[in-house]
């Protein structure tokens, strides 16, 4: 199984079909293999009162010390000095900057700071605003029926096998989907209503194959 993240369903499709295409050179089939994107979700009554929801979720995610510290793993500069609740800064990024965004450098820190200035300036919105704007982390946002459709389309059109899911809340985050999204899955037939195995492979549709040392 491959864990993985994608910002579209586009390219979670071109992932899947580039890792899935090179099973056969090792004598697999495209079933023996899972991709499971990491995703999350926000849920509500109807779609405008889950879309609320996340915007008030990810207010929550961004304080302002965190949006200026996104600002600096964009800019690579020290921008303690600046309002979270002012302008973007007008000086460009440091693109020899030793400072990462976690473990992976900004690839294009110009062309990221370019468009957040745009987005900014499109939208009249503060670093904190454009910073939440920009770096939201909702994969699946809506009532239950528009989660548990989209779900089953990202699945149907190649782009996932499956999920796994990131509640933005712990404990208890995944009570409200286990509550209302599951049943309509199952309802669609798309997921399971009891196990028909003992392991995680059977759980995962995954053969229950013998590794053997030196297989690739």
């Amino acid at each position: 199984m491959i864990f993985t993240r994608h910002s579209t369903p586009e390219a979670g499709r071109e992932f899947y079909a580039d890792v899935k295409g090179r099973l056969a050179r090792y004598g697999r089939e495209p079933g023996d293999l899972k991709i499971m994107p990491g995703v999350t979700y926000v849920l509500g009554d109807t779609d405008a009162d889950a879309q609320e929801r996340a915007a008030e979720v990810r207010r929550q995610q961004v304080s302002p010390q965190n949006a200026i510290l996104a600002l600096e793993q964009v800019w690579g500069r020290d921008l303690s000095g600046y309002d979270p609740d002012g302008p973007l800064p007008d000086l460009d990024p440091d693109p020899d900057s030793a400072l990462v965004q976690g473990r992976v450098r900004v690839a294009d820190p110009v062309g990221v700071a370019r468009k957040w200035r745009a987005l900014s300036e499109a939208k009249g919105l503060s670093i904190r605003q454009t910073v939440i704007e920009s770096t939201s982390r909702q994969s699946f946002v809506g009532s239950p029926a528009t989660v548990a459709a989209a779900l089953e389309e990202h699945v149907a059109t190649d782009a996932a096998d499956g999920f796994i899911l990131v509640p933005h809340l712990t404990p208890g985050g995944l009570d409200d989907f286990v509550d209302r999204v599951v049943p309509l899955l199952q309802e669609r037939g798309v997921f399971r209503t009891e196990y028909a195995g003992t392991t995680l492979r059977s759980h995962l549709g995954l053969p229950e194959s013998v590794w053997k040392a030196g297989t690739p």
